[in-house]
């Protein structure tokens, strides 16, 4: 059974009472997913809302050429499968794990009697959709106008801000991406990330000696975003 702490590492539900945390906690199933696996498809009905307990997932999307899109990354409480909640619309974008996750899921039938009972809830999910499309938005102007070390700089210090860990050589992302899954997210392909990549490390602005990437000259990468 996922715990009250867990519950709460959710924007929705971080200033809920013990009781109410209680109640939130009965509608709660859990569920484990394997690294690599689709927890929902684009596509599919929509009638479950989660919350990751622990883990990453990306949510992505298959364009018609067949490439892998992600268009974000999601991390222990954040929240998905909210859009097709109020709309009955098919779900709008996939939603793939990046590490072996545990997730909470909440009925359809259930999330509205929450929201009913809760109407914080639904402020709380307005704020946290406008800070989803405001993040968006510059993703797409970043891959629209950007040239390659610009986008690839913007992403590494976005993971830095999300996974960041402080080592004695700059900041390590706990959060392992392949070169074909950071190209998923700027628009370009494997062996670009790789030579680009390759670059920064001559240029003394990340270390790839272990398996961890860690950004060793932030300043320098940030110099590189317009």
């Amino acid at each position: 059974m996922i715990d009250g702490t867990a519950i709460r590492r959710v924007p929705l539900f971080r200033d809920f009472g013990d009781d109410e945390v209680v109640g939130i906690a009965a509608t709660v199933s859990d569920r484990t997913y394997p690294k690599h696996d689709f927890i929902v498809r684009e596509g599919d009905p929509g009638s479950t809302f989660f919350f990751l307990v622990s883990g990453s997932v990306s949510v992505c999307r298959i364009m018609p050429d067949g490439r892998e899109m992600i268009l974000a990354i999601l991390k222990d409480g954040d929240f998905f499968g909210e859009m097709a909640m109020f709309d009955s619309s098919l779900r709008s974008a996939s939603i793939k794990t990046l590490t072996d996750v545990e997730v909470g899921a909440i009925r359809y039938s259930d999330f509205l009697v929450l929201l009913d009972e809760n109407p914080r809830i639904g402020r709380s999910l307005a704020i946290a959709l406008s800070e989803r499309l405001r993040v968006a938005n510059a993703l797409i102007a970043a891959t629209t106008s950007q040239d390659i070390r610009a986008r690839l700089a913007s992403l590494l210090l976005n993971l830095s801000s999300q996974f960041g860990e402080p080592v004695d050589t700059g900041t390590r992302i706990s959060l392992r991406l392949t070169n074909q899954e950071m190209a998923n997210m700027i628009a370009t392909t494997r062996e670009t990330v790789n030579r680009t990549l390759n670059r920064f490390w001559d240029e003394k602005l990340v270390d790839m000696r272990t398996a961890h990437l860690i950004i060793a000259d932030p300043d320098r990468l940030r110099a590189l975003v317009p």
